[in-house]
């Protein structure tokens, strides 16, 4: 066996060669060896062709030479592959679809679509029975004791497009949303905006119900701080587990229809609102969180002509809220709840009520409820107590005319079953109750004609067509009593669908 020794020259020569491929691979102008460099590196070193200093000098440069394009090129970036290799795009310059829902990845931005589409053909049959009383909902539908009323308007849900933004900045999650609504009837302006009766007469135009605004600021373990306008603690979940969310409920009004339907509200919860407000909600806890906020105060309300006014504030309203979501078993899981409310109302020089000016009463509530899924059965139990918390919406006729505050209960039960993952079948119960003060029976006060309670059976049946569109049909029989016991009932029939998205 023979070998052949190079001679000094060409041993030059090749080193030469091979120090300028070395310089080549490390300028960056040869991509396709740069992932070899280092192993090219250490085999020249072992052959001896570089020395220990030109090897640990080229190891270093190629290293700066790394940290530079990964600085200049990778942070921020994404990587995309492609048949030539790995290409690194800015994060500014690049968008992708979501993950989850509709909506696109713009760098490090999430943007979202949700929203809804609510309708429902709506009959309200002529009222039974002659009380007169002041904030009964019974025969709101028609508001005749001689005539039906039908229309084509939106359920409890009106219809919605919310946009949402999600990012992360300073290992901080940040959020914004904003919720646009309309129920497609007729608008009025007036004292309750959007929600004020509507008009069926031509010409007349929708309005925009701009209820929802409001960014988040959080961490995984602190907790989410949410600050901007959005939905109430106190009533929030009764509202969102009623199962005529996907439909309508109690009407209100068809002649002249409103921005939605009532659902439960005011026949088994007062209606939660869309409030400004600072609220801190926790993070999960073995299945717990709970949510403090402060609130912009509401007024007490004289919505039956038949109570006092407080229009001034000088503190926020403050709500509370403890909540426990386990799955305890694969087929059965539990939601509960527990809420409370407290506001302090101060009266205003010319607020029609027999207190001095600056003087005030505290507003106080609790709720809470329960939720069991059984596999394919669903169970609800929920109530309600408060002080001066009025009845169907947040402070309305929470006070009398000589300033003390009214007592309000309230419950509903439910239950519904799905068939085959499609159709639900189910029914309700429920009432909202407000007791009189004494003045309340006096001549000149109401004598007796105030509203004691309002309450309701609700059939329904529901249909999931597709993943976005249900069907949903539904029977109310509403009943009204007033202070003194008189009554009146009517019935209604809806049937619509919900799109959501």
């Amino acid at each position: 066996m023979f070998r052949v020794s190079a001679s000094p020259h060409r041993r030059r020569k090749s080193s030469a060669v091979l120090g300028a491929l070395v310089a080549t691979i490390l300028s960056g102008t040869a991509p396709a060896f740069a992932d070899v460099t280092d192993e090219l590196l250490d085999q020249l070193r072992s052959k001896g062709i570089l020395t220990k200093g030109e090897f640990h000098k080229l190891k270093a440069r190629h290293a700066a030479e790394v940290q530079k394009r990964e600085e200049k090129y990778v942070v921020p970036g994404r990587k995309i592959v492609t048949k030539e290799g790995v290409v690194v795009v800015p994060d500014d310059r690049y968008v992708t679809r979501l993950d989850k829902g509709i909506g696109v990845r713009i760098g490090q931005v999430d943007v979202k679509l949700s929203g809804d589409l609510s309708f429902f053909a709506t009959n309200g049959f002529k009222t039974r029975g002659d009380a007169v009383i002041a904030g009964g909902l019974a025969g709101a539908a028609s508001g005749s004791h001689v005539n039906n009323a039908s229309s084509i308007q939106a359920g409890l849900l009106p219809s919605a497009l919310v946009v949402s933004l999600a990012t992360n900045q300073m290992g901080m999650d940040l959020g914004f949303t904003l919720g646009l609504y309309t129920s497609g009837s007729n608008a009025n302006v007036g004292l309750l905006n959007a929600n004020n009766g509507g008009t069926a007469a031509g010409l007349g135009t929708p309005g925009i119900d701009l209820r929802q605004v409001f960014g988040t600021i959080g961490t995984p373990d602190f907790g989410t701080v949410k600050i901007g306008r959005d939905l109430g603690l106190f009533g929030a979940d009764a509202i969102l587990f009623d199962q005529t969310l996907l439909g309508s409920g109690s009407l209100l009004a068809t002649a002249s229809p409103h921005n939605t339907t009532l659902g439960r509200i005011g026949v088994g919860y007062v209606y939660a609102d869309w409030i400004p407000q600072i609220t801190y909600i926790s993070p999960e806890i073995n299945g717990f969180t709970f949510s403090i906020g402060a609130f912009s105060p509401y007024q007490q309300f004289n919505n039956t002509g038949l109570s006092g006014t407080m229009t001034a504030h000088d503190q926020p309203g403050f709500q509370g809220r403890i909540k426990y979501v386990g799955q305890l078993t694969p087929d059965f899981k539990l939601t509960a709840w527990l809420d409370g409310l407290t506001q302090q109302h101060r009266v205003e020089t010319g607020d029609a009520i027999y207190m001095a000016a600056g003087t005030n009463v505290r507003s106080n509530a609790v709720d809470g409820g329960m939720k069991f899924d059984i596999g394919a059965l669903s169970i609800l139990g929920y109530g309600y107590y408060g002080s001066g918390l009025g009845t169907t919406a947040l402070y309305f006729d929470g006070v009398s005319m000589d300033g003390n505050k009214r007592i309000s209960s309230g419950f509903y039960a439910q239950a519904a079953y799905t068939f085959d993952g499609r159709f639900t079948v189910g029914g309700s119960y429920g009432a909202s109750y407000l007791d009189a003060n004494w003045i309340d029976y006096q001549p000149g006060y109401g004598a007796g004609t105030l509203v004691h309670s309002n309450s309701s059976w609700i059939g329904f049946g529901r249909y999931k067509l597709t993943d976005w569109v249900n069907i949903q049909g539904e029977f109310i029989h509403t009943i009204s009593r007033n202070a003194l016991g008189g009554s009146n009932t009517s019935d209604a029939f809806v049937l619509g669908t919900t799109f959501f998205f």
